[in-house]
């Protein structure tokens, strides 16, 4: 559950950005990215389109996405995500553990980390 409303919120909040951040939407000029994050079941699943001035969220599986995060479960997504905040390798320790699995080209991940500085809230 708590997994599913982070994607959820997560959505929300990068569609906000989109339409109210100048430096994210310049991040979004000429992107087409489908991302995609699910646990190994895909029972809990979300992806996000990114495209020039707009993101969109979905619940469920697309089916093309550009780049999908896949975690053993809804609960180890969630205990990673909190601990990336505070440890920035939780996420590859979790990858050379098996316990998260990238598919797709993993360039697009590596754009989707360079907007981690616009999604918390600036205080």
């Amino acid at each position: 559950m708590k997994f599913r409303l982070i994607l959820m919120v997560l959505g929300w909040r990068l569609a906000w950005l989109a339409g109210r951040d100048e430096g994210f939407r310049k991040q979004l000029a000429h992107r087409d990215v489908v991302m995609q994050w699910r646990t190994f079941s895909g029972g809990v699943a979300r992806w996000y389109h990114f495209q020039p001035d707009r993101v969109t969220s979905r619940r469920g599986l697309h089916p093309s996405p550009s780049v999908t995060l896949n975690f053993k479960d809804a609960d180890y997504a969630f205990r990673t995500l909190k601990a990336s905040g505070k440890n920035q390798m939780a996420f590859m320790e979790g990858m050379q553990a098996g316990d998260i699995k990238v598919e797709g080209d993993p360039g697009h991940l590596m754009w989707f980390m360079t907007l981690m500085k616009f999604i918390l809230p600036k205080r």
